[in-house]
């Protein structure tokens, strides 16, 4: 395997430019728009559910508490409906307010977590195409930082290994190359390709 440039984490595709490319994530960090949006949907409802079931119960104490009073007042009784209104019109906003904030909220901590797997399922694309990506490390504020680490500390490994294993092959070469007659040439090579494959052979039985 060679070693393959990777995008930047949390980027979705290489852009020719990048300070626009910096930009355009800081302005919707979506990668993964189906994980992003379904969880960032279902902590949106149910905070604005378990709100908005607050405030209906309050609204409605408010109310029933208020007829209790059973004012005699005309402009008392319109003032306490006005009241009654703007109470309402508060919870409305409360519960948009919370919708709009629980959905940014959401998109950012998802970004979090599908960022590091984005950037995982990219480097396997490019290591199952015979190449090595060009490791670079999670943001500070990321999830699943130690599989990300575990990750590319196997990859790393591997490297290491098929490194190990072209040092062998080139010190072959170049010891048969310096071999006086063709069949101690013959034998050195002999040699590293069996310890190749057996190297090789005892990968894939494990």
């Amino acid at each position: 395997m060679s070693s393959s440039a990777a995008p930047a984490v949390g980027s979705n595709e290489p852009a020719n430019d990048p300070g626009l490319e910096r930009r355009r994530r800081r302005l919707v960090p979506i990668v993964d728009a189906r994980f992003q949006w379904k969880y960032t949907l279902l902590i949106a409802a149910l905070g604005v559910g378990v709100t908005a079931i607050m405030g209906g119960f309050l609204y409605r104490a408010h109310v029933t508490n208020t007829r209790v009073l059973e004012l005699a007042n005309e402009e008392l009784r319109l003032q306490v409906a006005r009241n009654d209104q703007l109470f309402l019109l508060y919870l409305v906003l409360l519960v948009v307010g919370m919708a709009f904030v629980l959905s940014i909220w959401g998109i950012i901590v998802t970004h979090r977590i599908s960022g590091p797997l984005y950037l995982v399922a990219r480097y396997l694309g490019i290591l199952g195409g015979g190449q090595y990506p060009d490791m670079r490390p999670l943001r500070k504020r990321d999830e699943l930082q130690e599989f990300f680490t575990t990750f590319e500390e196997a990859v790393n490994q591997l490297r290491n290994r098929d490194q190990s294993n072209l040092t062998a092959l080139e010190a072959a070469l170049t010891a048969a190359s310096a071999a006086t007659d063709k069949a101690a040439a013959a034998q050195i090579l002999t040699d590293a390709v069996t310890k190749q494959r057996d190297s090789l052979s005892k990968m894939l039985k494990s």
